[in-house]
């Protein structure tokens, strides 16, 4: 059987910068669809060879050659994977061509708009604007037709797990949220190649494998996906076969799990400086007190509380009724004012307080414009309820004030529900339906999403199980776990139920009289 040509071949690749040779009689072969690593220690080459098959003009080779076989159609600048025969742009026939990068400037021209590429620590997104309109932006740039924008937005939105933060403004993501945004943005260049530099070097362990999973259920059977790392578990979850470089030379060639192992052998553990812990602290309360006055004497609802809420966690507030969960969770939902003290928020870079912001990483001469957190925290109250003469579609939507169209509403919807436990199916069936159809815990789950389609970064769930059975109790445990396994959210739960809070929470405050008495971790979440 005749092997398949590759889409790219290196040949015997030298690069020198200023008379250092940093690439040594490098040859790989990339073929069409197979995900490739280039795996080895800092200085390894893996980003100079990253760099060179995007085509950027310092970059080019000393010596040697790199060989793209692709399809070009000679009416226009288009350029398809080897094998169609029509070209998409203006529909004339292409030809097979094998195109010699670094030789033939005008077609390596033509093959770079095809040619996308994330890069380690650089995320290049308009801060003040909207998730949806950077992936807009994007869209424009590149002439797609503006009729099909939102649509065409939507789908990659879905594609990299990023529809639930459609509004959110891009500055207040997380890294692994930017980085998800990063990678909607290169898809929307439709590429026939991605090249990734260390998409998740500076990434906790968990937000990692939020961007893995994007990265390779957005590309797989779509494009060609070349991935730099020195984190070999990254590589062989990534990619089929692995080139492993040491000093710009080739040490080894293969099969992904074969050459991670044997790099293990070889070079053992890398030390991960810089490599953030999962549950950075999103929440400082300090000294917080909420004291008001009721038949002629002080009540002193939360008294002189401090406590630290970290990202991605799950954090309780446990006990008994008038303990002063609901009045802290109130607070920090900025739903009620707090007597003394202080509640600061981290939007992103920022910690934010009550509407100012406190600090940023990185101030300007001008200073840094107010924000408020708002929106970016929501509360699902005790005593919720959905409006009984509409659909779970409307109750997702219109009845919150979402107004999209409607095939974008229907895709959004369904896309929560089924981050948050629902099956593909059974998300679509429920769409329909109105509340009284729905069992108690699928009510309470519909009302979980109704919280989740604002779009928060962190969400209150005040008593979320109420007087549910054991069974029902599972079911919302599972989808607060899927929630923020899937999207990301920070999850404050006030609850008096003991054994829902310890089956699902990471940490929990045990509260009475104002005041928290302790801190139980039951879970580590970094």
């Amino acid at each position: 059987m005749k092997e398949e040509k590759p889409f790219i071949k290196v040949s015997e690749v030298c690069k020198e910068f200023n008379g250092k040779e940093v690439l040594k009689e490098v040859s790989v072969d990339i073929k069409g669809g197979e995900p490739l690593g280039l795996l080895g220690r800092s200085g390894a080459g893996k980003s100079v060879l990253l760099h060179m098959l995007r085509g950027t003009e310092e970059y080019a080779p000393t010596s040697g050659e790199i060989i793209f076989r692709v399809a070009m159609c000679p009416s226009c600048s288009g350029v398809e994977e080897a094998g169609k025969a029509v070209c998409r742009t203006c529909g004339g026939n292409v030809e097979l061509r094998e195109v010699n990068y670094w030789e033939e400037r005008e077609a390596r021209k033509k093959i770079k708009r095809r040619v996308a590429i994330m890069l380690q620590r650089t995320f290049g997104l308009y801060g003040d604007d909207s998730v949806m309109y950077n992936v807009l932006q994007a869209l424009n740039s590149r002439g797609y037709p503006s009729e099909r924008w939102f649509k065409r937005a939507y789908e990659l939105l879905k594609s990299v797990k990023m529809i639930h933060r459609v509004t959110f403004p891009a500055a207040y993501l997380s890294g692994g949220e930017k980085q998800r945004v990063v990678l909607a943005r290169q898809l929307s260049l439709d590429p026939l190649l991605l090249l990734a530099d260390e998409p998740t070097g500076t990434l906790d362990a968990e937000t990692a494998k939020l961007v893995h999973k994007a990265l390779m259920e957005s590309t797989k059977g779509r494009m060609t996906l070349v991935v730099t790392s020195h984190w070999p578990e990254v590589i062989e979850e990534l990619t089929e076969k692995v080139l492993w470089l040491e000093r710009g030379e080739v040490v080894e060639y293969g099969d992904s799990k074969t050459v991670v192992e044997e790099f293990k052998q070889q070079v053992g553990d890398i030390a991960r400086d810089g490599y953030l812990k999962v549950g950075a602290p999103k929440i400082h309360v300090e000294r917080c007190k909420k004291y008001y006055s009721r038949w002629g004497r002080i009540i002193k609802a939360v008294d002189g509380v401090s406590l630290t809420i970290n990202e991605n966690e799950i954090f309780g507030l446990l006990g008994r009724s008038g303990a002063g969960k609901t009045s802290l969770a109130r607070i920090i939902g900025q739903i009620d004012y707090l007597s003394a003290g202080s509640v600061k928020i981290r939007m992103g870079e920022q910690w934010i307080e009550r509407g100012g912001v406190l600090e940023t990483k990185e101030e300007t001469a001008c200073g840094t414009a107010a924000h408020d957190v708002g929106g970016q925290v929501a509360m699902l109250h005790q005593e919720y309820s959905l409006y009984p003469e509409h659909t779970i579609l409307e109750n997702l939507t219109s009845c919150i004030g979402l107004n999209i169209p409607i095939e974008l509403a229907r895709l959004k919807a369904k896309f929560i529900l089924e981050e948050i436990g629902f099956s593909e199916e059974g998300a679509a069936v429920l769409l329909d339906k109105t509340h009284t159809e729905l069992s108690v815990g699928e009510r309470q789950r519909v009302a979980l999403a109704q919280v989740l389609m604002k779009e928060p970064a962190i969400a209150i769930l005040d008593e979320p199980t109420g007087t549910m059975d054991p069974i029902t109790k599972k079911f919302v445990a599972d989808s607060i776990r899927a929630a923020r396994a899937n999207l990301g959210i920070t999850f404050l739960l006030v609850s008096h139920d003991v054994d829902f809070a310890y089956e699902v929470c990471d940490r929990i405050a045990h509260m009475q009289d104002g005041k928290i008495t302790k801190i139980e971790v039951l879970r580590c979440v970094e």
